[in-house]
Parts: C-alpha cells; structure tokens; sequence
C-alpha cells in the first residue's frame, strides 16, 4: 500500500508543489501579522486569545507538580505536556512555546496533507472559509498539534506501521479527546481485515499511552480520572444530566434558531455552510466515485464518518453550531479530499482566497473595521 493518495489531474492544471502551499502559508501568517500588530500588541492577543490561559495554567501545575486549589482548567493534558517540555528544552517563555508549537504543527500539517492527499487538498485547507484554522495556527490553541499528531498516524497506518500509527493516534487523544475515534477506525480496519495480532499490538498501544497519561494526573489531583471529569462538567454545564449525543441535527438546529435574531448574517452563513460540506462531503467518501478514491486507506473515511456523525449528533445545543467551523478542523483535509474535484484549480482564486481568509482571521481578533475599514451591514 502507498504512502501517498493519487493525485489525478483531470483539469490539466499541475498541482501545487510543496514548496508553494508553504510559500502560501508564509503569506497568510505575514499577512494576518501584519493587520494584527496594526492594532493590537500580538503578545497581548495571544496572552488573552482562547484557551491559552487554561493550558498555561495547567503548565504551572505540571511544573510546580502540584494543584493549589481552585477550578481546574476543563482540558486535557497533551498540549501542557509539549508547552512545558519545548518551554525547559529550549529555555523560552511559556506563551512563547505555546505559539511556536501552534506555529510549527500547522507547517507539519500543511507537509502531511500535501503528502497524503495532494496540493490542491493542501491549498483548500489553508484557504476555504475556516480562518478559524489560521487563528488557531497563529494564536494558538490545541488543534494544529492534534491534527499533526492525527495525520501522522494516518500516514504511519498507510504504510502498515500500525503500532506506530496507534501510538501516535493515542498521544493525539491526550491533547483531544476525540483522537480515539481515530484508534477505533484503526481497530475496525485491522479487524475487517483479520489482522487480529495487529489488532491486539494497537489495543496495548492505546492502553499503554492511556495508563501513562493518567498516572501524574492521579500522582497530582488525586484522581486518575480528573481530567476527564473536568472536561465533561464543562461540556454539559448547560445540562448535567444530559446525554453525549442526540437525534442527528437536534442540537445543531436548536443552536442555530437560539442565536438567529441576534448574531450577524456573516456567522449565520459561515455556520449554515459548514454542516453542508461536512454532510456532502461524507457522503461523498462512501459513493462508488469517493469510496474507490479511499479505497486503499479505509481508516481514515472510517475516522471521517465517525468524526462528522459524532459533531453532527453532540448534544451541546448552547454552542455547537457557531463552534461546528472550529470543530471540524480536524476533517477538513478528508472532506476536501473526498471533494476536491470541486476544489478551485485557477490559483490567482487560491492565493486571493488566502488573503481573505488571513484578513477575516485577523478581523475576528482586532475588528473587521479594523481590518477592512468599513463595517459590515
């Protein structure tokens, strides 16, 4: 089995090389740089920005081997863990490890979807409609180092190094929860096909990592379990006793309605058009035309569908369509994989399209007027 998707060029336009997503993504990093520290101190962004707080603070727990008291951060530790460890390893500021890592992750990222699903795939990624990726790139956040993680076991599991793949799938899991799905599309695969010792070698993978994740957990809080408690109170705050998941669309559509009359028609837009290419393109993984494209590595339509149907059915209807964007990040490559003779071959659209995806993600840190000079109506 190859490493490496086919890359058909049935419109006759070469793909793009390499060396050009990442010249492409050189230029969304400068260019949403530059409209942000027009405005803004980009250190005093960051230090505010999301959820970098919560892992700072979990990064003080680590380093002090010692929780004081006091709510605990609801995330888990994985990202903590490489904060702390590039932060002592290269003697630099917490914050400033924490954007590094976020930084480096996305050009890994951007080298791994170009190996495994081709430029133009690599391209959409960068540019279409998420600049939530670009703020979580440049920001920072968990995403980029889950999805480097997640698409580097796809890789590993494409060439047959499945313990490999496992243990990658696994470290995934403690900076996501959500990378076990990819550990199931594994398991399922690998029992279709009857490989049960592999089948059995990425089980003690997956329990191996997850007993050394919660040891310090349990050594530190006196829980093993904390983490994941932590992460499930703030996910259901809304409703304690509720289910993880519900009828498909229930939580979405309710979300949607709550914040109709009072949200801007950009964000309606931008989070009506996300559930529709998480279904289309899902769907379209599993027709003849799709499913011979995945055909060769099934795992990861397999994570595709379970990802997607698991967002899609979350029972969090305070804020799971306005987060849905972010969410999917992690699919986004495969759902463009699986779309991607729809993608844009004329590149003056793709590097126009970057631009604008740069400036709308500055715009959601310092303004769109700031940004744009004018307001939107």
């Amino acid at each position: 089995m190859g490493s490496e998707a086919p890359v058909p060029t049935a419109s006759g336009r070469r793909e793009p090389s390499l060396r050009e997503v990442l010249l492409m993504l050189a230029a969304v990093f400068a260019a949403h740089l530059l409209a942000v520290c027009r405005v803004k101190s980009f250190w005093e962004v960051v230090a505010s920005w999301g959820d970098n707080q919560d892992y700072l603070d979990i990064v003080t727990v680590l380093r002090q081997w010692h929780f004081s008291g006091g709510p605990l951060p609801s995330h888990f530790w994985g990202f903590p863990y490489a904060i702390a460890a590039m932060s002592k390893l290269f003697s630099m500021p917490e914050l400033l490890a924490l954007v590094m890592i976020s930084m480096l992750a996305s050009v890994a990222v951007c080298i791994l979807v170009h190996r495994l699903y081709g430029g133009w795939v690599a391209a959409a990624t960068l540019v279409f409609l998420n600049y939530q990726w670009i703020l979580t790139c440049i920001e920072g956040g968990s995403e980029p180092l889950f999805v480097c993680l997640l698409y580097a076991s796809f890789l590993a599991a494409r060439s047959g190094r499945w313990t490999f793949a496992a243990a990658l799938a696994s470290l995934s899991t403690t900076v996501r929860p959500v990378g076990v799905f990819a550990l199931v599309s594994f398991a399922a695969v690998l029992a279709w096909r009857k490989s049960y010792r592999q089948l059995a070698a990425i089980t003690c993978m997956g329990l191996a990592v997850g007993v050394l994740y919660v040891v310090p957990v349990w050594m530190i809080l006196g829980n093993p379990l904390a983490s994941f408690t932590a992460y499930r109170d703030a996910a259901w705050a809304w409703d304690p006793h509720g289910w993880l998941v519900t009828l498909p669309f229930r939580a979405v559509v309710s979300s949607y309605v709550a914040g109709f009359h009072d949200t801007r028609w950009t964000v309606l837009v931008i989070c009506t058009v996300w559930p529709v290419i998480a279904l289309t393109g899902m769907a379209a993984m599993w027709l003849p035309r799709g499913h011979q494209r995945f055909l060769p590595f099934q795992q990861e339509a397999v994570f595709a569908s379970m990802y997607t149907l698991f967002l899609l059915t979350f029972n969090a209807p305070e804020y799971i369509v306005w987060s849905l964007p972010r969410y999917l990040i992690p699919v986004v490559p495969l759902l463009f994989f699986a779309l991607r003779d729809w993608i844009p071959r004329d590149r003056r659209a793709l590097w126009g399209s970057a631009l604008l995806s740069a400036w709308l993600a500055a715009a959601a840190v310092v303004s769109f007027k700031n940004v744009f000079g004018f307001r939107l109506p």
